[in-house]
């Protein structure tokens, strides 16, 4: 006697055919993209470059975050110089906000001129003044952040965050 249900394929089998399929349709795409895209190139990509705020006056701001405790810098003393092509000349200290943040920007309107500047951290008193049990004396002290202002069209914000034995910042917008 023999069994009137059909044959199904196993589930093996399904799952086989459903990837070769999947596999001849991606293949089939990436033709069609090829075909119509230009040579690839082997440079690196690359941004549009820093912002530009029509309207708005580019400025100069900084961000800091602890990575020890995992928070912002509340409290750290900031000094903020310019090189006057001799030496770095302090332009002025604040102190980091709850927001990790300058209360108003570094540098803004007349005031931002393209030159050499430099943000020297306290990160020896901020981590002091925050009981951290670290060794002593401190691996790092204070911190330079030195860069340079070169299109006083594009605004700077520069992220920074530091720990008891490492620092890093980079140039945002």
């Amino acid at each position: 006697m023999q069994s009137t249900k059909p044959l199904a394929p196993s589930r093996r089998q399904f799952a086989l055919s459903g990837l070769a399929l999947g596999a001849s349709a991606l293949t089939a795409a990436r033709g069609a993209l090829a075909a119509d895209a230009p040579a690839a190139s082997t440079a690196p990509a690359q941004s549009s470059g820093p912002i530009v705020l029509h309207g708005v006056s580019p400025r100069l701001t900084v961000h800091t975050i602890d990575t020890f405790h995992g928070m912002a810098a509340t409290g750290l003393r900031i000094d903020f110089s310019r090189f006057d092509g001799e030496a770095y000349v302090p332009v002025r200290s604040f102190t980091i906000n709850a927001n990790g943040r300058a209360d108003e920007p570094l540098l803004i309107d007349d005031s931002y001129r393209a030159g050499r500047y430099e943000l020297l951290l306290h990160v020896d008193e901020y981590f002091a003044a925050k009981g951290a049990k670290l060794p002593r004396p401190a691996f790092l002290s204070k911190l330079p952040v030195r860069f340079q202002i070169t299109n006083v069209a594009e605004r700077i914000h520069l992220p920074i965050q530091f720990g008891p034995w490492s620092y890093t910042y980079s140039r945002g917008s």
